[in-house]
């Protein structure tokens, strides 16, 4: 009789649990890349680069947030679904920020209103009644980016530190 041994995220090393969540950083960081190089593309479709702006976005709050505690925001993470409102107020909340400025506030809640319902991804009215130029995304990506600029900062800080303590980053 052979033994198995069935792993999940549940019963994942704490150093495992990490690496899972730099993984889902790293996704994310992927698909704002791909956003920003869709973006130049002379004749891209801007359904799709917002689209993956907010799946960037989204997931790179979430994986910020396992980051900071892995058990408490693994639970929350189906809650949140693919809604930027309440993953932003969470992160806003975790860290101890400031709410956001009413223009980008906006401007995530009419990105958020077409990215929840899955209509950056698939056909519908909106793509002959809505320009996707006219929806605002230039505040997401600046603020997106800034939250990288400082999560590689301190993911390198944290690195750092592990490996002086003995352990493996």
């Amino acid at each position: 009789m052979k033994a198995s041994v069935t792993f999940t995220k549940e019963n994942a090393t704490k150093h495992g649990k990490r690496l899972m969540a730099l993984a889902l950083y790293r996704r994310g960081k992927s698909f704002i890349g791909a956003a920003v190089l869709l973006e130049r593309q002379l004749g891209a479709d801007r359904y799709v680069v917002l689209h993956l702006l907010c799946q960037g976005a989204e997931i790179i709050l979430k994986a910020l947030l396992l980051l900071l505690d892995y058990e408490k925001y693994i639970k929350q993470q189906r809650r949140h679904g693919h809604d930027l409102n309440r993953v932003v107020a969470v992160a806003i909340k975790a860290f101890g920020l400031h709410p956001m400025r009413p223009n980008l506030a906006q401007e995530v809640q009419a990105l958020n209103n077409f990215y929840s319902r899955h209509l950056l991804r698939y056909d519908g009215l909106h793509d002959i009644l809505i320009d996707p130029a006219s929806i605002e995304s230039n505040r997401v990506f600046r603020r997106i980016v800034a939250v990288l600029r400082i999560a590689e900062r301190e993911l390198t800080k944290s690195a750092g530190s592990s490996r002086l303590q003995g352990s493996q980053p």
